[in-house]
């Protein structure tokens, strides 16, 4: 049985994920942005079997790296946390868009401080919307609407899956789309619910999972722009520097 971190595990597809992934036997490590937040799920799931807790803030770089001490080693990392920043919403600690340091920015940094202690697999969370997002290495974090700074931080999140797979050969690396499904970054229409997306999730934590962006058991469409390796390249070496990273 494997040891699964899942970023964003106290609700959602994140919390169906863990569910699933407990009554299979494995260890789940949930994170919460608090202990206030993340205690009582730690107690629910617990009942269900081996949980620990670990918090902090992902919009703030210097708590990424608390975290990651908190983490330890892992089998594996699940990047499921996300955010869909409302009209207004404040910048991260570090001043970069909030979509964008939450939903690509701390990814990438926990996945470079973890990258000796990941064992076996290092999953992203894509979304319906990567078709329609734009990445552009010079223009990284900047302010934009929340729908276009939502689809351009999951079609970065494909990209940095991409591009982590080429730096992390022994891994099985991806990212997931987990279907539109009802949670609070989706409508009421959306056609699927979060046991949908967490049965994907967890497929690829610990399932017959081939790596590369799947949906589910199939392949999911990747945008021909995000599979070249000279854009993963620059996003790369642009992710770590804003993120403080001095070696790829």
């Amino acid at each position: 049985m494997a040891t699964i971190a899942i970023t964003g595990s106290t609700d959602g597809i994140g919390r169906a994920a863990a569910r699933r992934l407990l009554a299979g036997g494995h260890t789940v490590v949930l994170h919460a942005r608090s202990a206030a937040r993340g205690a009582p799920v730690a107690e629910e799931l617990g009942r269900l079997g081996d949980v620990r807790l670990v918090t902090g803030e992902l919009a703030d770089l210097g708590e990424v790296r608390a975290l990651a001490d908190q983490l330890g080693d892992l089998d594996v990392l699940v990047h499921n946390a996300g955010v869909w920043p409302p009209d207004g919403a404040p910048a991260g600690a570090q001043g970069h868009e909030l979509a964008f340091a939450v939903n690509a920015l701390a990814p990438h940094l926990l996945t470079a401080l973890l990258r000796e202690r990941v064992h076996e697999r290092l999953v992203f969370l894509g979304s319906g919307m990567v078709g329609s997002g734009r990445v552009d290495p010079d223009d990284l974090g900047s302010p934009r609407e929340p729908r276009r700074a939502y689809a351009d931080s999951k079609a970065l999140d494909v990209v940095l899956s991409l591009g982590w797979a080429r730096r992390l050969p022994a891994l099985r690396v991806g990212a997931v789309d987990p279907g539109w499904v009802r949670t609070k970054l989706a409508s009421p229409g959306a056609p699927g619910d979060v046991e949908d997306g967490g049965a994907r999730v967890a497929l690829a934590a610990a399932g017959d999972w081939p790596g590369g962006y799947t949906a589910g058991r199939r392949r999911a469409r990747t945008p021909r722009a995000l599979e070249d390796p000279g854009l993963q390249d620059r996003v790369l070496t642009a992710m770590d520097r804003l993120a403080g990273i001095t070696s790829g």
